[in-house]
């Protein structure tokens, strides 16, 4: 499965094309379009999210609602348009501003804005969408939630999935934790009023998914790789940890022990976050991701002018405060991506009904101990 993200911040639209769909899939775009409402809300959001309505549009790929095994190509129109009017030339700290520069040479900072915007994340969280779906099929439930912006951390996450997804979509900042929420939402106020952004960091979970997903036989086809990957990938996230972030215990309290559980094979923790070896174990994936700050700051930062040559401040530019909360809903679509691939990569990707057969027998046949 192949994936492209085309389109500028302030273009037209933003697309983004999937190959290797499988034939006969059913898309349901009120999902996909819930999905573009909540990556558009999250305290701490800024003005755009107001102009803009993100719905999805199919452009090629299904017919009558069926994916046809040909590309799924995916869009969302841009309603902004860019603020900043003339040519910038004092790169940001933090943003791609002067990196972009030092490799295209483009004068105008302005131009690396468009292409190093979050807002190409729009798509992602749309193809997501569609993995989710897809992985859906087989009983798999891919969710995040906040677990931290600025210096506040939650501390009681609930344990059931349902009563952690009635709890974040609760919450103004999409975080399980009723007190933090409250805390989260008092420290964004803060920064907002001081000129300042805030960092934090998020979890993605997903469940249901089956043992032997991913492979060893290369470095780069490890899950845990591909994972990491597709997480970096995602503007401002600078780190990813798979499973339990406490590295400082010993192997007799870390590694998690096997079990039988109502006759299949089981363990007694879940500290690998569900991939050993570059493979999936058969428990919960678990992803914890970091971001920073976002680099656009009402309060100005020390730079320099790239054309004088000479010191200077940067100037304010159209942002959010903060974008954990959003960042959480393009986890959730990084990784449902990686698991579709690695599903289709396991049990084909002619047709739905034939990859459900080739599954269920496989799977049956694991759990039975015919393999």
């Amino acid at each position: 499965m192949k994936i492209t993200i085309a389109g500028d911040s302030h273009g037209p639209c933003m697309i983004g094309v999937m190959e290797g769909v499988p034939a006969g899939f059913k898309i349901d775009m009120k999902k996909i379009n819930h999905d573009l409402s909540r990556r558009q809300g999250g305290y701490g959001r800024g003005n755009r999210m107001k102009l803009e309505q993100d719905e999805v549009r199919i452009i090629a790929g299904t017919w009558k609602g069926y994916t046809t095994g040909a590309p799924l190509v995916l869009s969302v129109e841009n309603r902004a348009s860019n603020p900043v009017d003339k040519p910038r030339t004092v790169p940001r700290p933090g943003h791609a501003d002067y990196s972009a520069w030092a490799k295209y040479g483009l004068p105008d900072l302005n131009a690396y804005t468009e292409r190093s915007s979050a807002r190409s994340t729009v798509t992602w969280v749309a193809l997501g969408s569609v993995a989710k779906q897809f992985v859906e099929l087989f009983n798999v439930k891919v969710y995040g939630y906040v677990v931290a912006i600025g210096s506040v951390c939650a501390e009681t996450i609930p344990e059931k999935r349902e009563e952690l997804l009635k709890l974040r979509d609760e919450s103004a900042v999409y975080c399980p934790d009723s007190q933090a929420t409250k805390k989260m939402l008092e420290e964004i106020d803060r920064a907002k009023e001081s000129g300042d952004t805030l960092g934090g960091s998020f979890r993605v979970i997903a469940e249901g998914v089956p043992a032997g997903l991913g492979g060893y036989s290369t470095p780069f086809e490890r899950l845990d790789s591909r994972i990491a990957s597709f997480f970096l990938a995602i503007p401002s996230i600078k780190g990813v940890i798979i499973g339990c972030e406490d590295f400082y215990r010993p192997g007799s309290q870390y590694h998690d022990e096997f079990h039988i559980e109502n006759g299949k094979i089981r363990r007694k923790s879940n500290n690998a976050g569900g991939i050993e070896g570059g493979i999936t174990n058969g428990e919960p994936i678990v992803v914890t991701a970091y971001l920073k700050p976002i680099p656009t700051l009402r309060k100005s930062l020390n730079s320099v002018d790239l054309k004088r040559k000479e010191p200077a401040k940067t100037s304010y530019i159209r942002s959010d405060t903060t974008v954990v909360p959003a960042a959480s809903v393009v986890g959730e679509a990084a990784l449902a991506l990686v698991l579709m691939d690695a599903w289709l990569e396991r049990w084909g990707c002619d047709n739905v009904d034939s990859i459900r057969r080739r599954y269920h027998e496989d799977i049956s046949g694991w759990h039975d101990g015919i393999r």
